[in-house]
């Protein structure tokens, strides 16, 4: 069904193109009709968004309902805001989350009412118990995923939307699984808040830190010392408090964060993983000698004592230099127990990676030979590296040269070429170089790829002025681009040249669009009857559902939603013409929301940076 999202994705991202304008003005009059035109827009857009919401409640899946509902709170928020609270509360509630305060009373409650029905440990567990545990974890990561939208707006709006909406474990294993700890969760909330709010942040982290030490509280530690450095001293020492509490032998990252805690009060030196890297900007903790000695006393007493020290040793070198000033009698001890470890590990790990230094000293060509001897994932991460380095390096010509005399495997030796085109595509967009592009076109062995810089180009040499050049390129692209989508490649392909027309021959670009339009809603009516054979996951109860994997509405609006923008801007009613022309109802309104997604969130960026 790959092809159905392509389709639908397609439909909805034709809405993104943005006609050009030609009528030159003077400054004056410009910026007095921008004001005017602003303001228009700005109500036209807020009553197409009334007209959302009120159409959200046609929708047959709660699931839909609740997507509209929280996109649309989001954007009424700079403009009403206890309005978009109760927005958010209505999209909370279609999501039919059961209700339960106290889920350990409940489980407590259900276990006991259910021991019939509770499987042995041995037992395998019946179907309709796999089907109840899913729909439990499935029910957690959408409330999970909503609650993290509206932390972006109020994190403790969040937190009483988490503590009101706790689902209950299904009674028919109630009792025979744990509640899902949501301490990282609160965590995760607490992360938002910083931004925002580092003292609340703060107050968020402390109540959640008082249920368990977790992943989260260091990466939300970090965060907030870098806004606030106070603060973030202040959570450390809570978490210190809490490390001398807790039993390195039971806590698998116990250790790991007293090193993490170390590490970010230095200003250099080398750094696990998770911690800020030496050479960016960041503030370090601000730890006193006290609670540095304390941290080494218990990375040192959990490295000579804990049962399983391996972790521990084999990361300790981190933090030696805090052992030896602190505590110089334990460092000779521990260097001897590492040595001692060593001899057990086998000479891969004992050495580690022998490449990872070819990551700061090789040359590209060193890095292709040295790939060969590697499995995929390395080999593909060796290929990457050395193709950033040969064009960063001003050597691309001479690089794929090598690439086609010394890659043997004909797929890997495609692989690389394709890696290449794209950087030096990437890299002479970024220059603004068409004279690189233009040379770089008959290189280019993938049609969709070559379609695409075309369509970078033709923008280009408009911007240049070269206007009939730019229109030839593109009538030469439109010309290899299939308009009969397969796959990913095929709908960019398509979009980036109809995109290019809308800012070189507008006219071309709205005489692509219309029956494009209408050519997918008879596709969809006939994709939408086969998944009644053929179940893609795509439909439920005959209805499409908006937020799902295969159709990344929000991640493509990112890159074409200036698009939008321009769009609606040059002609609001035209362009909402374009989301009614959908035939689908859920398609109508997801079009319309992300037209005022777009117009909403670029005037509200707009006002943040003229408030800075």
């Amino acid at each position: 069904m790959l092809r159905m999202f392509s389709l639908l994705l397609l439909l909805i991202l034709t809405l993104v193109l943005p006609p050009h304008l030609n009528a030159q003005v003077d400054e004056k009059e410009k910026a007095e009709k921008e004001l005017a035109k602003r303001q228009e827009l700005e109500k036209k857009t807020l009553g197409l968004l009334d007209e959302v919401i009120g159409a959200a409640w046609s929708l047959k899946l709660s699931e839909n309902r609740s997507y509209v509902l929280t996109k649309a709170a989001d954007l009424m928020w700079p403009h009403d805001e206890k309005r978009a609270r109760n927005l958010y509360w209505e999209a909370l509630n279609s999501l039919n989350l059961p209700n339960n305060r106290t889920p350990d009373a409940t489980v407590a409650k259900d276990s006991s009412a259910n021991d019939s029905a509770k499987p042995s440990p041995t037992k395998t567990p019946t179907k309709e118990q796999v089907q109840a545990l899913n729909q439990y974890y499935a029910t957690l990561q959408r409330r999970r995923e909503f609650l993290h939208k509206v932390a972006q707006r109020d994190p403790q709006l969040a937190l009483d939307m988490l503590h009101a909406s706790r689902p209950p474990l299904p009674r028919l294993i109630a009792g025979t699984v744990r509640p899902v700890d949501e301490t990282d969760l609160e965590q995760e909330i607490a992360y938002e808040a910083v931004a925002r709010d580092p003292k609340h942040a703060l107050q968020i982290a402390r109540e959640s830190l008082a249920k368990g030490l977790s992943l989260q509280i260091m990466n939300l530690l970090f965060q907030l010392n870098q806004k606030d450095q106070d603060a973030g001293t202040e959570l450390a020492g809570d978490i210190i408090a809490k490390l001398n509490t807790e039993n390195f032998d039971k806590s698998g990252y116990a250790s790991m964060a007293a090193m993490q805690l170390l590490e970010s009060s230095r200003t250099g030196g080398s750094f696990l993983v998770g911690t800020p890297s030496p050479g960016s900007s960041f503030k370090p903790l601000k730890l006193d000698d006290e609670q540095k000695q304390n941290l080494v006393d218990m990375i040192v007493n959990a490295a000579l004592s804990v049962t399983d020290r391996g972790n521990i040793l084999q990361n300790i070198r981190f933090v030696m230099p805090d052992i030896e000033q602190y505590a110089p009698d334990q460092a000779a001890k521990l260097k001897a127990r590492l040595a001692e470890l060593n001899r057990t590990l086998d000479r891969n790990q004992r050495e580690g990676n022998p490449y990872d230094s070819m990551f700061e000293t090789a040359t590209p060509e060193d890095m292709v030979r040295a790939a060969d001897k590697l499995g995929d994932d390395q080999r593909n991460a060796f290929y990457r590296e050395a193709v950033t380095r040969a064009v960063m390096r001003g050597r691309s010509d001479e690089f794929r040269e090598f690439i086609n005399n010394q890659i043997r495997d004909d797929a890997r030796k495609k692989t690389v070429l394709d890696s290449l085109d794209a950087e030096q595509i990437y890299h002479a967009l970024n220059a603004g170089n068409s004279e690189e592009l233009q040379k770089l076109l008959p290189l280019i062995s993938a049609r969709e790829q070559r379609a695409m810089a075309m369509a970078e180009l033709a923008i280009l040499l408009e911007k240049k002025g070269e206007h009939d050049d730019a229109v030839k390129l593109l009538d030469d692209a439109r010309a290899i681009v299939k308009v009969d989508l397969a796959n990913t490649k095929e709908s960019n392909a398509l979009l980036a040249v109809m995109l290019g027309y809308s800012l070189v021959a507008p006219p071309k670009a709205f005489a692509m669009i219309e029956p494009i339009i209408d050519r997918t809603n008879e596709d969809v009516s006939n994709l939408l009857l086969l998944d009644k054979l053929v179940k893609s996951g795509a439909i439920k109860n005959g209805e499409i559902l908006m937020n799902q994997p295969q159709i990344p509405l929000d991640y493509a609006m990112l890159q074409y939603s200036p698009g939008v923008v321009a769009l609606g801007k040059a002609d609001f009613d035209r362009t909402r013409a374009l989301a009614d022309r959908f035939q689908r109802n859920e398609l109508r309104i997801v079009a319309r929301l992300l037209l005022a997604q777009a117009i909403l969130r670029e005037a509200e960026a707009a006002a943040n940076q003229s408030r800075r």
